[in-house]
């Protein structure tokens, strides 16, 4: 399957399978799988169609009164940020930037909304009217470079800032909803954000929403909150995840990462499939760093990344097909610039080529360091890039099993 802007209405070569795996807590089950041996007629177009065999990086911008902050000490530029990956990474599709700030559902990159004052529930919550010109200029360079934007938007909304070490907002955000909503946060919350995509109506391409197990309501209607402003928007939903199992349901856990591994942590191997109906692409999330996972695992390279090229497509109930994405950190962090760098090139690449030439879609999960993206990484995305953009394309070094690796149970 290749990357096209094209109506999918008749997929040549494409079937319907069942998936592999069973149902638990963590694990939905997995339902049909496009792959390659017969015909199927689809009524409508993919929404997410245009990710298919792509891959981008991420540019998180600050939000609230951490953007002011920022601004304050005159160090950090991620105007010039967006204009460095432009000129550097042309053959990146996409970006994922920032709604909200990263893990703080409660700071907005942007100031004014078309619903509510935000200040006026708590000033902290909002840059400076100055400041919110920041996120609008990164988005319209990447948009003048041809670049699709995707926003993150943390769904869980300011009732979990006294948990972020914000008391204040949460208790002015729960005066707010109570006064002015009847105690209604669901609704509150949908008007609040509703404010801000329609601001960005017409700037992004889609919504990457993250910690939607605290969403205050339902999933549904705060996905048809984001469509009714545009029905195109491709939308991914962090809300659980599956893992790789053996022939009899049993979830497979990495024993060692390697030689040289201490962490005697074991952990499961992440599978890339919809979990739920509202996705339009799967959120990607790695097994949890914390479990002991590094972004790199060689689980990944032997399960995850076959299974996404040889399945690129898949319905969690038969309704619509998602596309399977990955979004990887490539440090032991997902925006720590400081953590330590888990990639090199030729994985890197490896990682770019399997996904994208499958018809699956990845994004990097880069950091930035005063606004600009770090150097060691920016220098593994311009190889990335070089090599992307050849014609043929470099082949990649192809997968070995490190030595010293193992999954529980297959040394006694």
């Amino acid at each position: 399957m290749t990357k096209t802007n094209l109506k999918l209405l008749t997929l040549v070569g494409m079937t319907m399978l069942m998936g592999c795996g069973s149902s638990s807590a963590d694990e939905t089950e997995s339902t049909s799988a496009i792959d390659s041996s017969e015909t199927v007629i689809l009524e409508s177009e993919y929404t997410a169609n245009w990710m298919a065999g792509s891959w981008g990086i991420t540019q998180r911008v600050d939000g609230g009164k951490k953007l002011d902050a920022s601004i304050e000490t005159g160090k950090y530029d991620w105007v010039a940020g967006a204009e460095e990956i432009v000129a550097n990474i042309p053959a990146a599709d996409y970006v994922i930037t920032s709604f909200t700030h990263p893990a703080h559902a409660y700071l907005f990159t942007l100031r004014t909304n078309n619903n509510v004052d935000v200040s006026t529930i708590h000033p902290d919550m909002v840059p400076t009217l100055e400041n919110e010109q920041i996120i609008l200029d990164v988005i319209n360079i990447y948009r003048a470079a041809g670049k699709k934007v995707i926003l993150y938007l943390n769904a869980a909304g300011p009732s979990m800032a006294e948990e972020r070490g914000d008391p204040e907002i949460q208790e002015a955000w729960e005066t707010y909803y109570n006064d002015q909503w009847d105690g209604d946060e669901a609704a509150a919350w949908r008007n609040l954000v509703l404010g801000y995509a329609e601001r960005f109506d017409g700037l992004v391409d889609g919504y990457w929403l993250d910690n939607v197990s605290n969403l205050p309501g339902q999933v549904s209607d705060f996905v048809a909150m984001l469509r009714s402003v545009d029905p195109t928007l491709v939308i991914g939903v962090n809300k659980s995840k599956a893992y790789f199992t053996d022939d009899d349901g049993n979830y497979l856990y990495v024993d060692s990462d390697g030689l040289d591994d201490e962490d005697e942590t074991d952990y499961k191997i992440i599978k890339h499939v919809p979990v739920n109906e509202y996705g339009d692409f799967t959120a990607g999330h790695v097994t949890p760093l914390g479990q002991g996972a590094p972004p790199n695992s060689w689980g990944y390279d032997e399960y995850t990344l076959p299974n996404m090229a040889e399945t690129p497509w898949e319905s969690y109930d038969g309704s619509n097909y998602t596309l399977k994405h990955g979004w990887f950190p490539i440090r032991d962090s997902w925006s720590g610039s400081g953590a330590e760098l888990m990639f090199e090139v030729e994985q890197a690449y490896r990682f770019v080529r399997t996904i994208t030439d499958g018809g699956a879609a990845m994004t990097w999960s880069t950091t930035q360091k005063k606004g600009y993206m770090t150097a060691d990484e920016m220098d593994i995305m311009v190889e990335i890039n070089n090599r992307m953009t050849q014609d043929p394309k470099p082949d990649y070094e192809a997968y070995e099993r490190p030595e010293g690796t193992y999954l529980v149970g297959e040394i006694e």
